[in-house]
């Protein structure tokens, strides 16, 4: 390939980069170039080949250019000083992918569970909440545990007792709550059937509860408790947001 000098725009067209981003590389000092004598343009051969090649590689990681300047010139342990702390950085962002991989899939399931409630209105199925804690918006704990995942959110209302609901987080049983816990999972296993709350996101106790718990009770179910995790929210023109809900209804 060498056999010949290369220009600028074939060394851009083998690398597949912008002239202009090689121009740049040269101007911050990563490379030098030769230079043809009789007019000055810029000529590659296999050393600025190879220089370029590793630009290229240290810039795909990211490396800082301030740290690249004269860059081979600086010698095997500076170059593996930069690549041992790349490295730990690369680790770093690897970890928050895989966390945001897994909001992804969260919030996927939580459409889902979304699409699916519209489409078969009822069903049995355990609770997958182990623990509602009061939410607290002063405690900064609490909100995290909110931005870990949206569904953490929770509405809980004890039918005999409640007029209102309760806000709520869900939280592990491990979590340590210095006020009065709302609900925990009991060893004694109870019966649930799900369905789609729809809540006005101004005001939750604007819902479509009584229509679910109406229907239920034909069918000669007593509800006992709800509890409703945050799906999404829809805004419609000229109205005002719906919270959509994964409603728990515990009956007996």
């Amino acid at each position: 390939m060498f056999d010949k000098l290369l220009t600028i725009g074939e060394i851009a067209k083998l690398f597949n980069l912008p002239t202009s981003k090689i121009r740049y590389w040269e101007a911050k000092e990563l490379f030098t170039p030769k230079r043809n004598n009789s007019n000055d343009y810029r000529i590659f051969n296999i050393q600025t080949f190879i220089e370029l090649l590793e630009v290229n590689f240290y810039r795909n990681l990211n490396v800082p250019i301030k740290q690249m300047k004269n860059f081979n010139k600086i010698g095997p342990e500076s170059t593996y000083s930069i690549l041992k702390n790349t490295e730990k950085d690369i680790e770093k962002e690897l970890i928050n992918l895989k966390k945001q991989l897994v909001g992804i899939e969260k919030r996927k399931k939580q459409l889902e569970d979304l699409f699916l409630l519209k489409k078969v209105g009822y069903s049995f199925e355990q609770i997958d909440i182990k623990k509602i804690v009061p939410l607290d918006m002063t405690k900064s704990e609490d909100v995290q545990i909110q931005l870990e995942h949206l569904s953490n959110f929770i509405l809980y209302k004890e039918i005999k007792s409640d007029n209102t609901f309760h806000l709520g987080i869900s939280v592990m049983p491990s979590y340590q709550y210095s006020k009065e816990v709302l609900w925990e999972q009991s060893s004694i296993k109870k019966n649930y059937v799900t369905c789609l709350i729809e809540c006005c996101s101004e005001d939750f106790e604007k819902n479509n509860l009584k229509i679910h718990i109406d229907y239920l009770k034909k069918k000669g179910y007593k509800i006992d408790r709800v509890i409703a995790s945050y799906l999404a929210t829809t805004y419609y023109e000229n109205t005002k947001g719906i919270d959509y809900y994964k409603g728990w209804l515990e009956i007996s």
